[in-house]
């Protein structure tokens, strides 16, 4: 498989790294900084410009990486399959559940091969989890726990994160949308039926009072817009009855250390597991015995980018989906964040 990548920021050279780690050659940037483009490309013998018609025109790539703003992956991701690449697509796959039909449709239409870039699948605990799940080692699961608290970390303040019309969203479509596809892919794609959410904006009102740890996108924008949520909290019924309570910050006031910054739980009726997103091992409580037990299950290193990219690689030649997440697991989770925004606005739980 011949890649090419359009975004050359931090992501793209996260997947032209592990593109190259695992014998996939890269041999096109575009960036609408073509300077920045012509930078990255040099690390693989690559071309570069800074225009995505070159990508769509260019015979020796077969399939393409996007990771640019969320606003441009609707059309960006209908163009490369227009011109008959297939896409790896950095997630959230669109802006709503309606672009995600969008893509959908375009997908089947072309015949292209159309992944959504949920890397959680492919780390040590998430594949992990999902192979002691798979056995039947925690019986039936019926409520999962996942959260992830960032003290002060809102990214790019004032910048495209911080802008809905470009994002769609702040923290919630961010960050909120992994844990979302995890707990979805942990309890075998369940069906959601009733959504409870709340989202807060509560340090964007006073940009320049915001005392914060990380920015890890750029410098603050003082004259910018912060119109997200940096916050987002909700409950979720699926129609297998169970439940998911997720919990999300980019920004909040829980003491350092007081829980742990990530957190996935499953609870089951044989047995139950918890693991941190960035963690090595399972924590697993079940019995032996007769008797209550707690055991760690340590897991072998993973290389989550290099293991999508295989798995990516992998789908492309045989024509069809392996552990990557498909267009219609794609709009699931973007379904969830549609109804979390409007369980929020409406002050009411949704019904789908």
């Amino acid at each position: 498989m011949r890649l090419g990548i359009l975004g050359a920021g931090a992501i793209g050279e996260k997947h032209a790294n592990a593109a190259t780690s695992v014998g996939v050659e890269v041999t096109r940037i575009v960036d609408r900084d073509g300077d920045r483009a012509l930078a990255l490309a040099s690390n693989y013998d690559a071309a570069s410009s800074n225009d995505p018609k070159s990508l769509w025109d260019d015979a020796n790539v077969d399939a393409v990486v996007i990771g640019v703003p969320n606003c441009f992956h609707k059309p960006l991701a209908i163009d490369a399959m227009r011109a008959g690449k297939d896409v790896l697509l950095e997630k959230p796959m669109a802006l709503t559940a309606v672009e995600c039909d969008e893509l959908m449709s375009v997908a089947e239409d072309t015949g292209r091969l159309l992944q959504v870039g949920y890397v959680h699948r492919f780390t040590a605990v998430g594949s992990g989890a999902k192979r002691v799940v798979d056995a039947g080692e925690l019986g039936n699961v019926y409520h999962a726990k996942a959260h992830l608290f960032i003290r002060r970390g809102i990214p790019g303040l004032g910048g495209w994160f911080t802008t809905k019309a470009m994002s769609g969203g702040g923290c919630l479509i961010d960050l909120g949308v992994h844990l979302l596809d995890l707990s979805l892919f942990l309890l075998g794609q369940p069906t959601a039926v009733a959504v409870s959410g709340k989202t807060y904006s509560k340090f964007g009102v006073k940009m320049r009072d915001y005392v914060y740890e990380s920015m890890w996108a750029g410098p603050p924008n003082y004259d910018g817009v912060f119109d997200v949520d940096d916050s987002a909290h909700a409950m979720i019924t699926f129609d297998t009855g169970a439940t998911l309570d997720l919990q999300v910050t980019w920004a909040g006031n829980l003491p350092s250390g007081a829980l742990p910054d990530s957190l996935m739980g499953l609870f089951g009726d044989r047995g139950g597991l918890t693991f941190e997103l960035f963690g090595d091992h399972l924590r697993l409580a079940h019995e032996i015995g007769g008797r209550n037990a707690d055991s760690k299950l340590a897991l072998p290193e993973a290389d989550q980018m290099a293991l999508q990219m295989v798995d990516f690689s992998n789908a492309v030649a045989a024509r069809q989906h392996g552990v990557g997440a498909t267009p219609a697991e794609g709009r699931k989770v973007q379904a969830l964040v549609d109804a979390i925004y409007a369980s929020s606005e409406h002050n009411a739980p949704v019904t789908l």
